[in-house]
């Protein structure tokens, strides 16, 4: 199974938010990714205005997390909240092909007031649903503190762009109809790693430690334009816990190039305090994942 960084899903007929697609060095698609089957991830939200523009996950019943750059442009919040629609239940883009999807629309958009549109720190959002919904089950999300040891398998999904064949040279190809969401497994790259790995990209700036870097040595599986916002998950126990929002990546599932992502650890106080300000009494649920092994690198920053 293959996928790619800021999920490199092919996405065919899927008109993308240029914008969302250009900042920085090379925003997330999904590539290398199969198909889901329908229902397995009930808490994927699909961000839409004039169309789906990024992905997200429902932590609690009225809270979306997603990324913060998938609300600015040019250094400029430009997502008008009453024009943001929020689709939870999703399959495909092509409403024809799902049932018992929820579409809400949004009472607040809510991004990080130290986010860096230069260096992507602090690359997180939370959006508020117009009405609670009890209809499909949030994510948990990983606790402050949480450490994600290096190797650790991840799950990425989302409706981004992919690529149709090959790994390297390849441009990036609208997901197929009917859109289906796609999925990958990729792994935790220790922080040191991901920067000696980065540091001579261009526009590379630092890893610092509000990211999680994660991707295959090989290449072929990554997140791309479109995945950007949606979530890298663990599986816990019996549990899916998520510790990652696609953020950014340098060209789309290439050899040795792992992508980055926000590190959800490093925001438990910032969302639990957003929610509270909004006097919303529909917090997630964080889970504690256990430490690394001896000798496990700290994090660059």
């Amino acid at each position: 199974m293959k996928m790619w960084r800021s999920t490199c899903v092919t996405l065919a007929l899927l008109i993308l938010d240029p914008a969302v697609c250009l900042t920085g060095p090379l925003l997330p698609r999904i590539a290398g990714g199969v198909d889901t089957v329908k229902g397995v991830w009930p808490w994927m939200a699909s961000l839409h205005t004039q169309s789906h523009f990024c992905g997200g996950s429902l932590i609690s019943s009225e809270w979306v997390l997603s990324a913060a750059h998938c609300f600015f442009s040019n250094s400029k919040f430009d997502v008008q909240v009453h024009k943001l629609k929020v689709y939870l239940g999703m399959w495909t883009q092509e409403m024809q092909h799902n049932s018992n999807v929820i579409q809400s629309d949004v009472r607040s958009i809510h991004t990080h007031n130290a986010y860096d549109e230069k260096t992507f720190d602090n690359d997180i959002a939370l959006v508020r649903l117009s009405s609670p919904t009890s209809a499909y089950s949030p994510v948990l999300l990983a606790a402050q503190g949480s450490v994600i040891p290096s190797g650790t398998l991840s799950w990425i999904t989302g409706w981004g762009q992919t690529a149709s064949k090959g790994f390297f040279g390849m441009r990036p190809k609208d997901l197929p109809a009917p859109q289906i969401l796609q999925q990958a497994v990729i792994s935790v790259v220790d922080n040191v790693q991901c920067h000696d790995l980065l540091k001579n990209k261009r526009r590379y700036t630092r890893i610092t430690v509000n990211m999680i870097c994660a991707g295959i040595p090989a290449g072929g599986v990554d997140t791309y334009c479109g995945d950007s916002g949606g979530p890298l998950m663990h599986r816990y126990d019996s549990q899916w816990v998520q510790s990652g929002i696609t953020s950014f990546g340098y060209g789309c599932a290439k050899r040795n190039t792992p992508g980055v992502y926000t590190r959800v650890s490093q925001y438990q106080q910032w969302i639990t305090d957003i929610i509270r300000n909004q006097q919303s009494q529909n917090f997630p649920r964080f889970v504690n994942f256990p430490l690394p092994s001896a000798g496990q690198s700290s994090v660059v920053g």
